[in-house]
C-alpha cells in the first residue's frame, strides 16, 4: 500500500462527504437529546400513580422486561440516565474514550463496540444480579458499560499513552492508559464481588459493577480481534503458529540511519543499482515504522522515528512530483 493511501497519512480535505456527522457525534448527540427530554421536559419517566412523583426513567432493561418481549430495552437503556451526575460522568468518559476510538477504528467499529459492550454488560449484570439477589425486576440504565468498552478498546490500541487522572477530582496523577483501564477493572471486580457475594455495600455504592466489567471485556476482545496489541484474536489463529515479526530494533536502526543523512535525500543504499530507490525507501524505512504505528499507535514512535518518517514522506512526495 502506498504511503499516502494509509488512513493516518491522508491529508484533510474539504470534500462535503467528510463533513458528515460520524458515529461518535451521533451517539453522543442521542445521549444528550434523551437527557434533555428527561430532565428538562420531564418526559419518559414512570410516575407514582398517586403523588405523580418521578420514579424512574423509562427504557431501562431487566430480565423481567425482556421476558415481556421488550427486547428493544437492550438498546434503549444505553441512552437513559437516572440523574444529572450519572449523565455527566458517563458523558465525560464517552468524550474522552469515544473520540479516540472513532479516530482509530472508524464509525462502523465505534458503533459495534458501543452497542456490543452495552449488550454484553447488561447481560452480565442481569445474570449476576439474578443469581446473587434473585432480582429480575430492577431496571439497568446508563451508558457505563458502553463507555467502559470504548475505554478498554482505546487502551488496547494506545497502551503507553500518558494521561492525567484526578483522584477525587482533585489530585492529579500521571498514568499509562493501559494502567488506568486495568485499575478501573480491578476496582469494579472488587466492589462487584463485595456487593454480590457479601452484600454489605452502602446503597450509594450499589451500582452495576458487572455491567462495567462485561462492557470492558467486550471492548478488549473486539480490539484484539482486529489485531491490535497482537495477532487477531480469532479461533483459527489460536491453532496456527505465530508468523515471524520484525524486530523494533531494526526499525530504530533504519530510522537512525535516515536521520544521520540530515539534508541528503533519505534514500537507503542498495547493492542493486537498478532497484527503485522509492521502493527501497518504503521497504527499509517507512514500512517498519508504519507497522509499528499500526500495532502500538502513533505515540509508540520515538522522536527520532517520527522525524525519520516525516523526512521519508517528504522524499516520496518530492519524487512523485518530480
Amino acid at each position: 500500500m502506498a504511503l499516502h493511501d494509509r488512513d493516518y497519512m491522508r491529508e484533510t480535505t474539504s470534500d462535503p462527504e467528510r463533513r458528515r456527522f460520524n458515529a461518535f457525534q451521533i451517539l453522543f448527540g442521542i445521549n444528550v437529546a434523551v437527557f434533555v427530554m428527561q430532565f428538562v421536559f420531564e418526559t419518559g419517566w414512570l410516575r407514582h400513580p398517586l403523588t405523580d412523583e418521578l420514579l424512574m426513567p423509562l427504557g431501562g432493561v431487566s430480565a423481567h422486561e425482556l421476558g415481556r418481549g421488550n427486547v428493544w430495552t437492550l438498546f434503549t437503556y444505553m441512552f437513559v440516565h437516572g440523574s444529572v451526575g450519572h449523565f455527566v460522568l458517563n458523558m465525560m468518559m464517552l468524550w474522552f474514550a469515544g473520540r479516540g476510538v472513532q479516530q482509530f477504528f472508524g464509525s462502523l467499529h465505534f458503533t459495534l463496540i458501543y452497542l456490543g459492550a452495552g449488550i454484553l454488560g447488561a447481560s452480565a449484570e442481569m445474570v449476576v444480579n439474578g443469581w446473587a439477589h434473585g432480582d429480575t425486576i430492577t431496571p439497568l440504565i446508563g451508558a457505563s458499560a458502553s463507555v467502559f468498552g470504548l475505554l478498554m478498546a482505546l487502551a488496547v490500541v494506545m497502551p503507553e499513552q500518558q494521561i492525567t487522572a484526578f483522584i477525587y477530582f482533585i489530585i492529579p496523577v500521571q498514568l499509562r492508559l493501559w494502567t488506568l483501564a486495568k485499575a478501573l477493572c480491578v476496582m469494579q471486580l472488587v466492589l462487584g464481588v463485595a456487593c454480590a457475594v457479601f452484600d454489605f455495600m452502602p446503597e450509594g455504592l450499589q451500582i452495576a459493577y458487572f455491567a462495567h466489567l462485561g462492557g470492558a471485556a467486550a471492548g478488549w476482545f473486539y480490539a484484539r480481534s482486529l489485531g491490535y496489541a497482537a495477532r487477531p484474536l480469532t479461533y483459527a489463529n489460536q491453532w496456527q503458529p505465530a508468523p515471524p515479526q520484525r524486530m523494533p530494533e531494526m526499525a530504530r536502526k533504519r530510522a537512525r540511519a535516515a536521520i544521520d543523512l540530515e539534508d541528503e535525500p533519505v534514500l537507503p543504499a542498495k547493492s542493486n543499482r537498478h532497484a527503485d530507490p522509492i521502493e527501497s525507501l518504503m521497504e527499509e524505512v517507512i514500512n517498519p515504522l508504519l507497522d509499528k504505528i499500526s500495532l502500538h499507535g502513533k505515540d509508540s514512535l520515538t522522536e527520532d522515528e517520527k522525524l525519520a518518517l516525516e523526512r521519508a514522506s517528504r522524499e516520496v512526495h518530492r519524487h512523485r512530483q518530480g
